[in-house]
């Protein structure tokens, strides 16, 4: 009975002994397609923040009156809603920073 709480005992210290010296970092390394992917999922939900800002963005941007070509002279453009504006999710990462680049270039040459 004595020889099984020793094992017990022995085995619980081995246990903390091995998670102190982990110190969280995993057992095994990780390989190469594992870390790649890690990064893949990583600058896939930078993206799609992205996306999302900006088409919180966009839907509280006011988009002036536009007038019409030949068929349509001097009647104004009806205004899209917010609701009414594209999707944005399929914009690449390029797209998505040359939107933005064009908005604050709106914002900064706005009147205040």
């Amino acid at each position: 009975m004595r020889s099984v709480d020793y094992r017990n005992v022995l085995i619980s210290l081995c246990i903390v002994h091995l998670f102190a010296l982990s110190e969280g970092r995993p057992i095994r390394k990780r390989a190469v397609s594992e870390v790649q992917l890690m990064h893949d999922l990583g600058e896939l939900k930078q993206v799609q923040e992205r996306r999302q800002w900006l088409q919180r963005r966009l839907q509280g941007a006011h988009a002036g009156l536009t007038w019409g070509g030949a068929g349509e002279a001097g009647q104004a453009r009806r205004r899209e809603r917010p609701e009414e504006l594209p999707d944005l999710s399929n914009m690449t990462p390029e797209e998505i920073q040359l939107a933005l680049n064009l908005l604050e270039k709106l914002l900064k040459s706005k009147p205040s």
